[in-house]
């Protein structure tokens, strides 16, 4: 019988524990399937207000360290690219709220 190290919710809603609502997950896929934290000033997972640069950075955190993705004038621009590099990186463990 298999039991999972680890369990993610994938809705994010940790008192639904309906089966189809639980995976299987690493700690790192775990730790990418979570909201947009409360300090984000920016409203957008992983883009933030760089001021040396009078620019929109773009990070994005793969197997536990920071990368740094670009910097963009237009914030529409900076939260797209956040949101495909999250796609990419993160796969079906991506969570854009």
């Amino acid at each position: 019988e298999y039991l999972p190290v680890e369990i993610d919710h994938i809705d994010l809603n940790k008192l639904n524990n309906c089966i189809e609502n639980l995976r299987a997950a690493t700690e790192c896929q775990n730790a990418r399937n979570r909201f947009t934290p409360k300090c984000n000033t920016s409203g957008a997972k992983g883009v933030s207000w760089h001021k040396p640069n009078e620019s929109w950075r773009v990070q994005i955190k793969i197997n536990n360290r920071v990368h740094h993705i670009g910097y963009f004038k237009d914030f529409e621009l900076a939260e797209l690219v956040a949101t495909e590099a999250r796609n990419k990186y993160h796969g079906a463990f991506a969570n854009h709220a």
